[in-house]
């Protein structure tokens, strides 16, 4: 099964009803802030997941061509690019 987004570098975490968001790598210890599903991200093969705040950011902060979904509220737009834009790709790797 293709990985969500197709970016085998980037393994999402699985979902389950104690788990993180869809948008969250498995790998990235950052918890959750905010509703699971408060934005989707958008790939530029047009693959969608959703997530919180905070993963939607740095899932967008590594993935090129990716976008935040037109239908998001503005102010969770705004604030997931500002956050992304501050964020190396893979920031967990290195300790962000």
């Amino acid at each position: 099964m293709d990985q969500p987004l197709g970016n085998p570098r980037i393994p999402l975490a699985p979902p389950g009803p104690h788990s993180r968001c869809a948008a969250a790598v498995a790998e990235d210890p950052v918890p959750c802030e905010g509703p699971h599903d408060t934005a989707t991200i958008v790939d530029r093969l047009g693959r969608e997941v959703a997530g919180c705040v905070q993963h939607c950011a740095r899932l967008l902060a590594g993935l090129d061509g990716a976008r935040v979904h037109p239908f998001v509220p503005a102010h969770h737009a705004l604030d997931i690019y500002s956050r992304a834009r501050e964020l190396p790709p893979s920031a967990w790797e290195i300790g962000r």
